[in-house]
């Protein structure tokens, strides 16, 4: 785990299924990458939501994943500490059988708006 602890802690998660889980995450307003990203006006970087929404998936499967495609990633809205310090954090994955591989289909949210979405694959290590 790259960031988690640092640059977000997770709060609460909630197990939907064994593939689907929602992880109440809270975004750490006093990381470094946020003194970096813009000082007085934090931003968070979509690099770190991408890799938050890999750790949360490591957390759903119990597997060391990396990822291998990003099929679509759209950032719908910008996210910040100051804006949204809690964000919803939904990961749905399903195993490609006979593979070492997970489809991955991942929202960023809170109650107001979504501020990612994304599709991909990973890999167990």
């Amino acid at each position: 785990m790259l960031l988690k602890d640092k640059y977000f802690e997770v709060k609460h998660e909630e197990h939907l299924n064994a593939n689907e889980a929602v992880y109440l995450c809270r975004l750490k307003t006093d990381c470094d990458v946020y003194r970096g990203h813009f000082p007085g006006k934090p931003v968070s970087p979509g690099v770190c939501n991408i890799e938050m929404i890999r750790e949360c998936a490591e957390m759903l499967t119990g597997q060391d994943l990396r990822i291998d495609t990003i099929k679509q990633c759209r950032l719908t809205a910008v996210a910040s500490p100051s804006i949204c310090p809690e964000v919803d954090v939904r990961v749905t994955v399903a195993r490609i059988e006979g593979t070492d591989q997970y489809n991955i289909i991942a929202t960023i949210a809170d109650a107001e708006r979504s501020y990612m979405e994304l599709k991909g694959l990973l890999v167990i290590c």
